[in-house]
């Protein structure tokens, strides 16, 4: 059982490793990509991708360059897989 749980968690993690990338290259294409067309590229919810940006602004990969409706994302360093 511990196994499966195990293997879960895995393929858990790699799911959000692909989002995480997904997302990182839309806002390298469009660094005015906004949280729709996240959704819409990741096939995520809403608070799904707003828990990856999270995520990211955390660590340091992404920020925020002015205000919701008029700024901008820029990427800092790339998130290791």
């Amino acid at each position: 059982m511990l196994q499966c749980l195990l293997q879960a968690l895995k393929e858990m993690q790699k799911s959000n490793q692909k989002s995480n990338q997904k997302i990182l290259a839309a806002m390298r294409r469009n660094p005015s990509v906004t949280i729709k067309e996240l959704q819409e590229e990741t096939g995520l919810s809403e608070s799904g991708v707003k828990k990856i940006i999270r995520q990211l602004r955390a660590d340091n990969a992404i920020q925020r360059i002015g205000g919701a409706k008029g700024g901008h994302w820029e990427i800092v360093k790339e998130k290791e897989a």
